[in-house]
């Protein structure tokens, strides 16, 4: 009996055959047992690919923004602000606001701070040693003591501030640093150097000094007149020793400091070094006390202005030089004023200096006040 066929829609039909794989091509085949239909899962093969019966709905997909477009808005909203926060700033930096500042004013009144380093000398230093009430003080150094060796010079002033007995013997033109390595009567102030006249005052030898003040064609008297006080002091009853050197260093090139050699007396740091030392290990029951520089400038043998504070004339400015003689000074534990920054500031120069750099009646004058007040405590 043949099976009937409901299906009257030949597309229809055809859908049918499709859908079930198990009929087999070849139509002679026998028949057998109809198999079993499969579950209906509502899902449907049209022309060998599985659709899905359920579809999304279209305008709920176009009405959906993706995550990555509102990120991205988000991250250029930030970058936005961030930008115009930067403008803003610039723009308001470009206008500042008024500080106050004057070019023209007067700005004496402020100072800078001093470079001072006071260190009392070790009392242990003074044991057995008899004290004679008189404070007795021996200066050494060029020409801020040795410009001027009457009432008005430094070493007077200090006497008088001080009430203290003081032997000026300050070499003229002299440096604390040599030249030469060794003395040469063709450079007769290398004798005078720091370090050659400690040598002689510890040794009581003036031998060397002697002959070079005779070699001397400029400041011969004054020289021979320093040296002359330098051979009568009595050294047992010295109390102090002070020295005070201007920019000569600085003005003949001198090297600032030698970094394999601490004691290299052709390097201003060396050569005071090894002075300290000296005078330290012959008597030291003295104290030593060193005043820097000031500030100062000067004409070189062409015309131009010369500024200490600016000009490095190889080995450095002036500030590193007084920079050098404070770490020297505070290395050996023996006290330091700076005058270059406490005492007379480029600020001052008109008032208390002449030639640019030597100290007149006033800058002699500020400079042993505050050595007076710093040292012994004296208005």
């Amino acid at each position: 009996m043949n099976e009937i066929d409901h299906t009257s829609d030949p597309e229809e039909k055809d859908l049918l055959i499709s859908e079930d794989e198990s009929v087999p091509e070849d139509s002679t085949a026998k028949a057998g047992p109809p198999k079993r239909k499969k579950k209906n899962t509502g899902k449907r093969r049209l022309s060998g690919r599985r659709v899905s019966s359920r579809r999304p709905s279209r305008r709920r997909k176009a009405g959906r923004r993706p995550k990555e477009s509102t990120v991205h808005l988000v991250l250029i909203g930030i970058i936005v602000l961030m930008v115009l926060y930067a403008l803003i700033r610039l723009i308001l930096w470009n206008i500042g606001k008024d500080s106050g500042y004057d070019p023209n004013a007067d700005s004496t009144e402020y100072e800078t701070e001093a470079l001072d380093y006071i260190q009392p000398l070790d009392r242990k230093l003074l044991e057995g040693r008899e004290d004679d009430g008189i404070t007795t003080i021996l200066c050494l150094g060029n020409d801020p003591f040795s410009d001027d060796r009457g009432p008005e010079g430094l070493a007077e002033l200090i006497a008088s501030k001080c009430d203290a007995t003081v032997y000026n013997c300050a070499f003229p033109n002299s440096c604390i640093s040599m030249k030469y390595q060794e003395y040469s009567d063709s450079y007769p102030l290398d004798a005078l150097s720091l370090y050659l006249v400690t040598a002689s005052l510890c040794g009581g030898d003036y031998t060397l000094m002697e002959h070079a003040v005779n070699q001397l064609t400029q400041g011969q008297d004054i020289a021979r007149a320093a040296l002359d006080t330098l051979k009568n002091v009595d050294f047992s009853t010295v109390d102090m020793i002070v020295m005070m050197y201007d920019l000569n260093d600085y003005r003949d090139g001198r090297s600032l400091v030698d970094l394999n050699n601490d004691i290299n007396l052709l390097t201003w740091a060396g050569a005071l070094n090894a002075s300290i030392a000296q005078i330290k290990q012959t008597y030291p029951y003295i104290r030593i006390v060193i005043l820097s520089p000031a500030y100062g400038s000067y004409e070189d043998e062409n015309g131009s202005l010369i500024d200490g504070d600016k000009t490095n004339l190889g080995n450095g400015v002036l500030p590193d030089y007084v920079q050098y003689e404070v770490d020297t000074a505070m290395a050996n534990g023996v006290s330091i004023l700076d005058n270059y920054y406490g005492t007379i500031t480029q600020s001052a120069a008109q008032e208390c200096l002449t030639d640019g750099y030597r100290l007149n009646r006033t800058g002699r004058e500020r400079v042993a006040a505050r050595f007076a007040k710093a040292i012994f405590g004296m208005e």
